[in-house]
């Protein structure tokens, strides 16, 4: 029963952290929709690399065996997370 448990709050997270990164990618779109022309360059930019993030997203999420290979390397430490985005 524990594992049955185990395995319906994990799904239930990772249902909550999908929806929340939908949310936060629309959210960056919304930024660029209130800041940019649909015209400008830049907009187009960042339409077209929030638009490729949500689709590798949604790709790594039904690689099942990638997936879990991922993670296995994310738990080791051989995924760099380190993501300075003020620095780029």
């Amino acid at each position: 029963m524990e594992n049955t448990d185990f395995i319906y709050e994990s799904t239930t997270k990772a249902i909550i952290n999908f929806k929340n990164i939908k949310k936060c990618i629309q959210g960056l779109y919304e930024v660029f929709k209130i800041t940019l022309p649909s015209e400008d360059v830049y907009f187009k930019i960042g339409q077209e690399n929030i638009e490729h993030l949500y689709e590798n997203l949604l790709e790594l999420m039904v690689n099942e065996i990638g997936t879990v290979e991922f993670m296995k390397k994310l738990k080791s430490a051989e995924i760099d997370l380190d993501l300075p985005l003020d620095n780029m």
